[in-house]
Protein backbone atom coordinates (compact mmCIF):
# COMPACT_ATOMS: atom_id res chain seq x y z
CA UNK A 1 0.00 0.00 0.00
CA UNK A 2 0.89 3.61 -0.56
CA UNK A 3 2.38 5.62 2.34
CA UNK A 4 5.06 8.16 3.37
CA UNK A 5 7.78 6.85 5.46
CA UNK A 6 7.54 7.19 9.22
CA UNK A 7 7.94 10.54 11.56
CA UNK A 8 10.62 10.27 13.48
CA UNK A 9 9.80 11.15 17.20
CA UNK A 10 13.50 10.59 18.44
CA UNK A 11 14.84 13.52 16.17
CA UNK A 12 12.70 16.18 18.34
CA UNK A 13 11.44 14.17 21.37
CA UNK A 14 13.32 11.71 23.84
CA UNK A 15 9.51 9.84 24.97
CA UNK A 16 10.16 6.24 24.64
CA UNK A 17 6.22 5.66 25.21
CA UNK A 18 4.09 6.39 21.74
CA UNK A 19 1.15 5.41 19.75
CA UNK A 20 1.22 4.75 16.05
CA UNK A 21 -0.80 3.12 13.32
CA UNK A 22 0.58 0.60 11.24
CA UNK A 23 1.27 1.49 7.54
CA UNK A 24 2.30 -1.87 5.92
CA UNK A 25 3.73 -5.32 7.12
CA UNK A 26 5.85 -8.18 5.03
CA UNK A 27 7.46 -11.42 5.75
CA UNK A 28 11.21 -10.75 6.00
CA UNK A 29 12.20 -14.59 6.91
CA UNK A 30 10.63 -17.75 7.64
CA UNK A 31 12.38 -20.87 9.07
CA UNK A 32 10.60 -24.09 9.47
CA UNK A 33 6.97 -22.43 11.95
CA UNK A 34 9.27 -19.97 13.26
CA UNK A 35 8.57 -16.51 11.40
CA UNK A 36 10.05 -13.09 10.97
CA UNK A 37 7.79 -9.90 10.17
CA UNK A 38 8.36 -6.40 9.37
CA UNK A 39 6.19 -3.78 10.57
CA UNK A 40 6.01 0.02 9.52
CA UNK A 41 4.60 2.29 11.22
CA UNK A 42 2.87 6.07 10.81
CA UNK A 43 5.41 7.09 13.60
CA UNK A 44 8.09 5.68 15.77
CA UNK A 45 10.61 6.53 18.63
CA UNK A 46 12.40 3.21 17.57
CA UNK A 47 15.63 3.99 16.29
CA UNK A 48 17.08 2.11 13.41
CA UNK A 49 20.38 0.72 13.04
CA UNK A 50 22.45 3.64 11.63
CA UNK A 51 25.57 5.49 12.03
CA UNK A 52 27.92 3.17 14.23
CA UNK A 53 24.78 3.24 16.79
CA UNK A 54 22.72 -0.16 17.13
CA UNK A 55 19.14 -0.28 17.13
CA UNK A 56 16.88 0.11 19.76
CA UNK A 57 14.43 -3.00 21.22
CA UNK A 58 11.06 -3.08 22.76
CA UNK A 59 7.25 -3.71 22.04
CA UNK A 60 4.87 -2.99 20.61
CA UNK A 61 1.15 -3.57 21.55
CA UNK A 62 -2.00 -3.73 19.85
CA UNK A 63 -5.23 -4.09 21.84
CA UNK A 64 -8.68 -5.41 20.39
CA UNK A 65 -12.30 -4.93 20.94
CA UNK A 66 -12.38 -7.03 23.09
CA UNK A 67 -9.45 -5.99 25.83
CA UNK A 68 -7.46 -8.70 24.38
CA UNK A 69 -3.82 -7.71 23.75
CA UNK A 70 -0.99 -8.42 21.47
CA UNK A 71 2.12 -8.38 22.67
CA UNK A 72 4.74 -8.10 19.92
CA UNK A 73 8.58 -7.90 20.57
CA UNK A 74 10.47 -5.65 18.77
CA UNK A 75 14.12 -7.43 18.13
CA UNK A 76 15.19 -5.28 15.21
CA UNK A 77 14.38 -1.91 14.03
CA UNK A 78 15.76 -1.07 10.27
CA UNK A 79 16.04 1.67 7.36
CA UNK A 80 15.62 0.99 4.11
CA UNK A 81 17.17 2.77 1.50
CA UNK A 82 13.44 4.49 0.80
CA UNK A 83 13.82 5.77 4.20
CA UNK A 84 10.92 3.66 6.45
CA UNK A 85 12.00 2.15 9.14
CA UNK A 86 10.99 -1.14 9.91
CA UNK A 87 10.59 -3.22 13.02
CA UNK A 88 10.89 -6.90 13.10
CA UNK A 89 8.55 -9.04 15.27
CA UNK A 90 7.85 -12.26 15.42
CA UNK A 91 3.77 -12.29 15.07
CA UNK A 92 2.36 -10.38 12.13
CA UNK A 93 0.19 -7.13 13.04
CA UNK A 94 -2.42 -5.62 10.02
CA UNK A 95 -2.32 -2.17 8.53
CA UNK A 96 -4.21 -0.04 10.00
CA UNK A 97 -3.98 -1.47 13.28
CA UNK A 98 -3.30 1.01 16.37
CA UNK A 99 -0.47 -0.12 18.36
CA UNK A 100 1.03 1.23 21.30
CA UNK A 101 4.95 1.61 21.91
CA UNK A 102 7.49 0.83 24.27
CA UNK A 103 11.04 1.59 23.61
CA UNK A 104 13.78 -0.07 25.86
CA UNK A 105 14.89 2.39 28.19
CA UNK A 106 17.85 1.25 29.38
CA UNK A 107 19.35 0.13 25.88
CA UNK A 108 18.58 3.70 24.92
CA UNK A 109 20.14 5.33 27.70
CA UNK A 110 23.32 2.92 27.46
CA UNK A 111 23.64 4.04 23.41
CA UNK A 112 22.84 7.67 24.32
CA UNK A 113 25.52 7.75 26.56
CA UNK A 114 28.11 5.54 24.43
CA UNK A 115 27.55 7.85 21.30
CA UNK A 116 27.43 11.42 22.53
CA UNK A 117 30.72 9.79 24.33
CA UNK A 118 32.35 9.36 21.09
CA UNK A 119 31.28 12.50 19.62
CA UNK A 120 33.32 14.12 22.83
CA UNK A 121 35.92 11.55 22.73
CA UNK A 122 36.79 12.54 18.99
CA UNK A 123 36.88 16.25 19.48
CA UNK A 124 39.25 15.78 22.07
CA UNK A 125 41.48 14.00 20.76
CA UNK A 126 41.60 16.15 17.74
CA UNK A 127 41.46 19.34 19.49
CA UNK A 128 44.45 18.08 22.06
CA UNK A 129 46.41 15.88 19.66
CA UNK A 130 45.25 16.72 16.43
CA UNK A 131 44.25 13.10 16.26
CA UNK A 132 41.18 12.50 13.68
CA UNK A 133 38.81 10.06 14.23
CA UNK A 134 38.55 7.76 10.26
CA UNK A 135 35.65 5.23 11.93
CA UNK A 136 33.43 4.44 15.23
CA UNK A 137 32.25 1.16 16.65
CA UNK A 138 29.11 0.85 19.66
CA UNK A 139 29.68 -2.92 20.62
CA UNK A 140 27.63 -4.30 23.47
CA UNK A 141 30.23 -4.28 26.02
CA UNK A 142 32.91 -1.64 24.71
CA UNK A 143 33.33 1.11 21.91
CA UNK A 144 35.93 2.01 19.89
CA UNK A 145 37.35 4.61 17.73
CA UNK A 146 39.87 4.81 15.22
CA UNK A 147 42.34 7.90 15.25
CA UNK A 148 44.50 8.74 12.41
CA UNK A 149 47.82 11.07 14.16
CA UNK A 150 48.67 14.30 12.88
CA UNK A 151 52.18 14.48 10.89
CA UNK A 152 55.03 13.71 12.49
CA UNK A 153 53.15 11.64 15.73
CA UNK A 154 54.64 8.19 15.71
CA UNK A 155 52.26 7.07 18.25
CA UNK A 156 50.10 7.35 21.56
CA UNK A 157 51.48 7.16 24.59
CA UNK A 158 50.11 6.48 28.47
CA UNK A 159 50.56 10.20 29.19
CA UNK A 160 48.50 10.93 26.07
CA UNK A 161 45.86 8.84 26.74
CA UNK A 162 45.61 10.78 30.59
CA UNK A 163 46.02 13.91 29.20
CA UNK A 164 42.54 13.15 26.91
CA UNK A 165 40.57 11.76 29.54
CA UNK A 166 41.51 14.60 31.78
CA UNK A 167 40.20 17.02 29.31
CA UNK A 168 36.82 14.62 28.41
CA UNK A 169 35.76 14.38 32.01
CA UNK A 170 36.40 17.99 32.38
CA UNK A 171 33.92 18.47 30.01
CA UNK A 172 31.52 16.41 31.35
CA UNK A 173 31.38 17.65 34.67
CA UNK A 174 30.35 21.32 32.76
CA UNK A 175 27.38 19.83 31.26
CA UNK A 176 27.60 21.46 28.47
CA UNK A 177 24.20 21.59 26.62
CA UNK A 178 23.69 19.08 23.36
CA UNK A 179 21.62 20.24 20.84
CA UNK A 180 20.79 19.07 17.52
CA UNK A 181 19.12 20.84 14.02
CA UNK A 182 18.37 20.93 10.47
CA UNK A 183 19.88 22.88 8.17
CA UNK A 184 20.42 22.59 4.33
CA UNK A 185 23.16 21.26 2.54
CA UNK A 186 24.51 24.23 0.95
CA UNK A 187 24.95 25.87 4.72
CA UNK A 188 26.56 22.38 5.78
CA UNK A 189 29.17 23.34 3.05
CA UNK A 190 29.89 26.64 4.34
CA UNK A 191 30.27 25.46 7.74
CA UNK A 192 32.97 22.33 6.73
CA UNK A 193 34.67 25.58 4.85
CA UNK A 194 34.82 27.82 7.74
CA UNK A 195 36.09 24.61 9.57
CA UNK A 196 33.01 24.22 12.47
CA UNK A 197 32.51 20.69 10.15
CA UNK A 198 34.88 18.15 9.63
CA UNK A 199 32.65 15.57 7.28
CA UNK A 200 29.42 16.20 5.18
CA UNK A 201 27.54 12.82 4.85
CA UNK A 202 26.52 11.68 1.44
CA UNK A 203 22.70 11.64 0.87
CA UNK A 204 20.37 13.78 -0.43
CA UNK A 205 18.32 16.62 1.88
CA UNK A 206 18.65 18.51 4.66
CA UNK A 207 21.42 17.42 7.00
CA UNK A 208 21.09 17.28 11.17
CA UNK A 209 23.49 18.42 13.25
CA UNK A 210 23.97 17.67 16.30
CA UNK A 211 25.93 20.47 18.54
CA UNK A 212 27.59 20.35 21.74
CA UNK A 213 28.05 23.60 23.15
CA UNK A 214 31.78 25.07 22.70
CA UNK A 215 33.12 22.09 21.84
CA UNK A 216 31.90 21.06 17.84
CA UNK A 217 29.23 20.64 15.43
CA UNK A 218 28.85 17.25 13.97
CA UNK A 219 26.19 15.90 11.19
CA UNK A 220 25.00 13.22 13.01
CA UNK A 221 21.14 11.36 13.02
CA UNK A 222 21.97 9.56 16.19
CA UNK A 223 20.48 9.56 19.65
CA UNK A 224 21.69 11.79 22.30
CA UNK A 225 22.09 13.08 25.80
CA UNK A 226 21.09 16.54 26.99
CA UNK A 227 23.45 18.00 28.30
CA UNK A 228 27.59 16.49 28.35
CA UNK A 229 26.41 15.92 32.47
CA UNK A 230 24.57 12.68 31.60
CA UNK A 231 27.23 10.99 29.35
CA UNK A 232 28.73 10.22 33.07
CA UNK A 233 32.51 9.58 33.51
CA UNK A 234 34.76 8.28 30.45
CA UNK A 235 37.27 5.47 30.85
CA UNK A 236 39.84 5.46 28.06
CA UNK A 237 40.72 1.77 28.34
CA UNK A 238 42.86 0.89 25.73
CA UNK A 239 45.08 1.87 22.95
CA UNK A 240 46.63 -0.66 20.37
CA UNK A 241 47.42 -0.05 16.73
CA UNK A 242 45.84 -1.17 13.85
CA UNK A 243 45.70 -1.29 10.39
CA UNK A 244 44.44 2.07 10.10
CA UNK A 245 45.86 3.89 12.76
CA UNK A 246 45.50 3.80 16.51
CA UNK A 247 42.49 2.47 17.91
CA UNK A 248 41.17 3.66 21.54
CA UNK A 249 38.72 1.64 23.46
CA UNK A 250 36.36 3.55 25.89
CA UNK A 251 33.53 3.42 28.54
CA UNK A 252 31.29 6.04 29.41
CA UNK A 253 28.55 6.74 31.81
CA UNK A 254 27.13 2.86 33.27
CA UNK A 255 29.49 0.59 30.93
CA UNK A 256 32.09 2.90 32.97
CA UNK A 257 31.06 2.43 36.49
CA UNK A 258 30.44 -1.42 35.71
CA UNK A 259 34.10 -1.80 34.28
CA UNK A 260 35.97 -0.02 37.63
CA UNK A 261 33.47 -2.31 39.62
CA UNK A 262 34.54 -5.90 37.88
CA UNK A 263 38.33 -4.51 38.04
CA UNK A 264 37.58 -3.10 42.03
CA UNK A 265 36.37 -7.16 42.42
CA UNK A 266 39.36 -8.50 40.52
CA UNK A 267 42.07 -6.68 42.39
CA UNK A 268 40.23 -7.54 45.80
CA UNK A 269 39.53 -11.35 44.75
CA UNK A 270 43.63 -11.17 43.87
CA UNK A 271 44.92 -9.84 46.88
CA UNK A 272 43.15 -11.94 48.99
CA UNK A 273 44.69 -15.09 47.34
CA UNK A 274 47.90 -13.05 48.07
CA UNK A 275 47.38 -12.06 51.79
CA UNK A 276 47.96 -8.55 51.16
CA UNK A 277 46.51 -5.06 50.71
CA UNK A 278 44.86 -3.79 47.22
CA UNK A 279 47.75 -1.50 46.91
CA UNK A 280 50.29 -3.72 47.17
CA UNK A 281 49.20 -6.44 45.01
CA UNK A 282 51.78 -5.27 42.77
CA UNK A 283 54.67 -5.42 44.88
CA UNK A 284 53.45 -9.02 45.75
CA UNK A 285 53.04 -10.07 42.55
CA UNK A 286 56.69 -8.70 41.29
CA UNK A 287 58.40 -10.59 44.34
CA UNK A 288 56.76 -13.90 43.78
CA UNK A 289 57.70 -13.61 40.12
CA UNK A 290 61.46 -13.01 41.23
CA UNK A 291 61.18 -15.57 43.55
CA UNK A 292 59.93 -18.28 41.11
CA UNK A 293 62.89 -16.60 38.92
CA UNK A 294 65.49 -17.18 41.48
CA UNK A 295 64.11 -21.17 42.16
CA UNK A 296 64.30 -21.65 38.50
CA UNK A 297 67.54 -20.76 38.00
CA UNK A 298 68.53 -23.16 41.30
CA UNK A 299 66.56 -26.17 39.77
CA UNK A 300 68.66 -25.93 36.78
CA UNK A 301 71.46 -25.73 38.49
CA UNK A 302 70.82 -28.68 40.73
CA UNK A 303 69.87 -30.34 37.31
CA UNK A 304 73.01 -29.94 35.78
CA UNK A 305 75.20 -30.87 39.33
CA UNK A 306 73.05 -33.99 39.29
CA UNK A 307 73.89 -34.85 35.53
CA UNK A 308 78.05 -34.01 36.01
CA UNK A 309 77.73 -35.87 38.68
CA UNK A 310 76.58 -39.03 37.45
CA UNK A 311 78.73 -39.08 34.39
Amino acid sequence: MEHSVAERIYYGSGVLEFEATVTDVRLHSREGETQLWQVALDRTAFYPEGGGQPWDTGVLRATAKSGAVLECVVERVEEDEAGEVWHAVRKPLVAGTVVRGSVDASRRVDHEQQHSGQHLVSAMFLRELGARTVSFHLGAESSTIDLVLREGMERLSEEDLLRVEEMINRVVLEARPMTAHWIEREMAQQMMERGELRKIPEREGPLRIVQMQGIEFNACGGTHVADTGKIGAVLLRKVEKVKQGWRVEFLCGGRAVKAARKDYELLKQTAGLLTVGMKDVPGRVEALMEKSKAMAKELKKATASVRTSGE
